[in-house]
């Protein structure tokens, strides 16, 4: 009776497994499929770069750079 009742226990976890272990084979057949179908027909264009040009406006004002040293230079005072 145990016996039957084990085998009657793995078999239904057997069947368990290959469902999901199906379900989840199929979900990522599904999602390479959308993938591919999406890269085809909607391509993603490659982002603009900044010139160079761009950068200088971006600087770090000297005031800024002082005041940041000055501030290290007083936390290491303080250590």
């Amino acid at each position: 009776m145990v016996a039957e009742l084990l085998l009657e226990a793995a078999s239904l976890m057997f069947i368990g497994m290959v469902a999901v272990f199906a379900f989840l084979l199929l979900l990522v057949v599904v999602v390479q499929l959308i993938s591919a179908v999406m890269q085809r027909y909607f391509p993603v264009k490659p982002a603009d770069k900044p010139s160079m040009a761009d950068n200088s406006s971006n600087s770090v004002s000297p005031a800024v750079i002082a005041a940041i040293s000055t501030a290290i230079h007083q936390y290491r005072q303080q250590q």
